[in-house]
């Protein structure tokens, strides 16, 4: 082969050169194949492993909701194991209690439950929550059998079954009852509709061939998404991948071919702890990468359009491309750490929610030790007046702790209607200035700027004071840095136009201005603007909920008026309420109690409960009333249809099948224009638009439990006062 010398090598001459230059350009050409080819399956690879992520989110977030579902059924659990100890004590009225609230969790349908039930160890069905129950044999159901062969000493997860009470397709989530001897007295049935599982995994919007579904340890599916090919209760074959993976006992993630369309599926799956239930979520891995499928085509026509000369520019190409994935896979980290936080804000707001429900227990605890031992008490020393009038004053003592409890839970729901009562604001900031200098400290120098002349807050003092207690406590948290620690409260008369940066808008009218401003630290403007979200706190973990502002917030707001933050970083903060000016009074309430106390009318009392009708009854009674008693809506009806006589309608607002509303437009048709008094423990939304044409078709009073018999008294008194628009005519 002839060569020649160039530049001190050897080069070929001739047609070796071409060889040599093909040889170069396949070598070239191979080089660039196999890295395009490579890339492309990293992409894929990537991709597969970004959908196995998301999938494994998808999975946890469904375990955490069986989680709560799942700690609502133990609490089922804990409230039926009462109920039947209780019932072997014989209190029947403490029995009573427990099977309402049994049966107030699937007439909500909470978690999805459809019904709660009692099997005796015979195998008959000894309690429901399902209205009109009857005992049915549920002996030969595999969810009892499983507890009475010891199978199943924990809670047990039956396949999907046709409810012989209720009628309808649901799970059955059991656990044994015990008796006083510790042996096994029965089971507790917890019946969960499977729709609504289904429902809570469609809403994930897996989308495609994707899949969502909860199923038993043993392959039993419990729940699907809409796009899951199966039905529930279908029960995956010994042979299936998926079923070596839910026996090795550990959450994890894969990816393996579907033996039903032969696809490969990425699937991600969560073994439930202590219950025998999976969570399993399987994306199409062909749609999870159909975003990448450009990349594979791309870099071949690269490879192939650029051989020797733009090797180096493939390169380039080729990191750049890097860079680029690379940057996309720092941005999904960071919406997936995201994500994570918005989980944790979740998992804290449940935390808060169970130590609410943990101190309303304990508070409740207290109360009812306080009425049921006083009542006992009073019972065994009825001719001991003294005894008696202390244990009452007592009992009356632990109903009004009880009361207050409930408020603030309403409050904290931000559902409850105030007692709005025309307030001096600044007799209370000059009341609460002694209090706070013994509650924040002498290092601590309060102020007042109080214009003179202020008329009365329409407002709920209670409610007020313990606002501004809490932005003082929070004002002094801020100031422990600061070398001048200065609190100060400003009281002036304002309009709407003065709160342009407050959390709501203004009603035209007149407001008081209640500024509390410190000398802390401040605020920076992203630490401001999240300042009034539940939940959202400055202060060191475990030293604070974040509910602090956002409960103002929502108080004032409630109240007619607003709340306002104004700080800067290093220069103080200035939290500001809006409160409505109190009207002027209505000299027609003088009266009240006296006038009660010479009463006289026919009243007709409605109440599903025969212990608050009794007592009812009873303060009416006193006030020189008569009164007939109706247990139901019905028989309050059958009562209006007679000729006697009836002056006022009071009613419990909440009545199983006619409720209050319904007997008051019942009693108006045959008694146009009859005053009525409604009482609820909570009207709620719903029967606000119902309310309001109740009170517009005649008198109408409503009253929140529990009611004072002086202020149900006065209330009464005041209804029957008023004028009446036309002549009542008698009942036919």
């Amino acid at each position: 082969m002839p060569i020649y010398k160039t530049g001190g090598l050897l080069a070929p001459k001739g047609p070796a050169i071409w060889i040599l230059a093909l040889v170069g350009w396949l070598a070239c050409s191979t080089t660039a194949w196999t890295v395009a080819e490579r890339s492309a399956s990293r992409v894929e690879a990537n991709a597969k492993l970004a959908a196995l992520a998301r999938a494994q989110v998808a999975a946890e977030a469904i375990e955490q909701n069986l989680l709560r579902m799942l700690e609502g059924i133990r609490g089922l659990g804990d409230l039926a194991q009462t109920r039947h100890l209780l019932q072997q004590s014989g209190t029947q009225e403490s029995v009573s209690l427990v099977e309402a609230q049994l049966t107030s969790v699937p007439a909500c349908r909470r978690f999805g439950v459809l019904q709660v039930a009692v099997i005796n160890n015979d195998g008959w069905l000894a309690w429901s929550s399902a209205p009109g129950w009857r005992p049915v044999y549920l002996g030969d159901r595999p969810h009892f059998l499983a507890h009475q062969s010891g199978e199943a000493p924990g809670l047990h997860v039956s396949a999907p079954v046709l409810g012989r009470i209720s009628g309808q397709q649901s799970l059955q989530f059991t656990r044994p009852l015990l008796g006083k001897d510790g042996q096994q007295a029965g089971v507790l049935v917890v019946s969960v509709d499977p729709e609504r599982l289904s429902q809570d995994l469609t809403t994930l919007s897996l989308g495609g061939r994707n899949a969502a579904l909860v199923l038993r340890r043993d392959g039993t599916v419990l729940a699907r998404g809409q796009e899951a090919p199966q039905d529930p209760g279908d029960v995956l074959p010994p042979s299936d991948p998926l079923m070596q993976v839910l026996n090795s006992g550990h959450d994890g993630a894969l990816s393996l071919r579907s033996p039903a369309d032969g696809r490969e599926k990425l699937t991600a799956f969560r073994i439930v702890e202590d219950v025998p239930l999976a969570v399993l979520v399987s994306l199409d891995a062909e749609n999870e990468i159909a975003g990448t499928d450009f990349v594979r085509p791309a870099l071949r026509a690269t490879a192939l359009a650029f051989s020797v000369l733009l090797l180096a520019a493939l390169a380039l190409s080729l990191l750049w491309l890097d860079r680029r994935r690379t940057l996309h896979d720092l941005e999904q980290a960071r919406r997936e750490r995201e994500a994570t936080q918005q989980r944790l804000v979740q998992s804290q707001r449940m935390e808060a929610l169970g130590r609410l429900a943990g101190g309303v227990a304990h508070d409740f605890n207290n109360v009812l030790q306080a009425v049921l031992g006083g009542a006992k008490l009073m019972g065994k020393r009825p001719a001991d007046e003294a005894a008696v009038r202390k244990l009452s004053r007592m009992m009356q003592e632990a109903a009004e702790r009880g009361a207050a409890v409930t408020r603030r839970l309403l409050t904290f729901a931000r559902r409850v209607e105030l007692r709005a009562v025309p307030v001096r604001l600044d007799q209370m900031l000059q009341g609460l200035q002694e209090v706070l200098t013994h509650t924040l400290g002498r290092e601590v120098n309060i102020e007042l700027d109080l214009a003179p002349g202020v008329p009365p807050a329409m407002v709920d003092g209670a409610q007020l004071e313990t606002v501004l207690i809490n932005l003082a406590i929070n004002a002094r948290d801020a100031m422990q840095a600061s070398s001048e620690r200065r609190l100060c409260f400003r009281l002036r008369e304002v309009g709407p136009e003065d709160a342009v940066d407050a959390s709501a808008a203004l009603e035209p009218g007149r407001y008081l201005s209640v500024a509390v401003e410190d000398t802390g630290s401040g605020m920076d403007p992203a630490t401001l603007a999240q300042a009034m979200e539940p939940f959202f706190t400055t202060k060191p973990k475990g030293k604070g909920t974040g509910l602090g502002l956002a409960m103002a917030k929502g108080f004032a707001e409630q109240s007619g008026g607003a709340l306002a933050i104004r700080s800067q970083l290093g220069r103080g903060t200035t939290v500001l309420l809006w409160l409505p000016v109190a009207p002027a009074r209505d000299v027609r309430e003088t009266a009240g109690i006296t006038e009660a106390a010479h009463a006289s009318g026919h009243i007709l009392l409605v109440d599903d409960e025969a212990q608050v009708r009794e007592v009812l009854s009873l303060v009416l009674r006193e006030q020189g009333y008569t009164v007939f008693e109706a247990a139901d809506g019905p028989a309050a009806v059958v009562h209006l249809e007679s000729t006697a006589t009836c002056d006022a309608l009071v009613s419990d607002l909440a009545m199983p099948g006619m409720d209050g509303l319904a007997v008051l437009r019942a009693a108006r048709q045959r008694r146009p224009n009859l005053p009525a008094l409604l009482i609820t423990g909570y009207a709620g939304d719903a029967a606000d638009h119902a309310l309001g044409e109740a009170a517009e078709a005649g008198p109408l009073i409503l009253l929140h439990k529990p009611v004072d018999p002086e202020e149900l008294a006065e209330r009464l008194a005041a209804l029957l006062r008023e004028p009446a628009p036309g002549p009542q005519p008698a009942a036919p």
